[in-house]
């Protein structure tokens, strides 16, 4: 019972103190922060897209052009010529690759395993290893 005349109770209470808000509400009579309205024919964008405020509403998404020329951008619609302009690909033939002859390859193998192998002989094509006796050098250029 006493559950019920507490909640009784907080009832009473607010309904008394409702009026009292509105007139002082009433009394105050601050303005209102309110975004104010477009001007007519004029258009927002941002990450949503484009909106669009005057005698014929739009929405458009992003990166997409305006459904009209609008007369208040100078009859240009900016979307269609962008700033940044990308320069068409030149086509070029690629470069013919270069092959070393045989004689070249044989100096570039020679070269590769004197510079890796202090034992290296170049008339054999071998070097001397500690256990193994000799082994035959394998470069990149076999």
């Amino acid at each position: 019972m006493a559950v019920f005349h507490r909640i009784a109770l907080g009832f009473a209470l607010a309904f008394s103190l409702m009026p009292q808000a509105d007139f002082a509400a009433a009394a105050s009579n601050s303005p209102k922060n309110a975004i104010p309205p477009s001007s007519t024919n004029s258009v927002i964008c941002d990450s949503r897209g484009c909106f669009g405020f005057g005698e014929r509403q739009f929405y458009t998404r992003p990166g997409q052009p305006l459904p009209i020329t609008p007369p208040y951008t100078g009859g240009v619609n900016r979307y269609d010529s962008p700033r940044i302009q990308i320069p068409p690909r030149e086509t070029s033939t690629p470069p013919t690759p270069i092959y070393p002859s045989a004689g070249q390859r044989r100096i570039q193998h020679q070269t590769w395993c004197a510079e890796h192998y202090r034992t290296y002989n170049p008339g054999t094509d071998r070097y001397t290893t500690i256990n193994h006796g000799t082994q035959p050098c394998r470069s990149p250029f076999d």
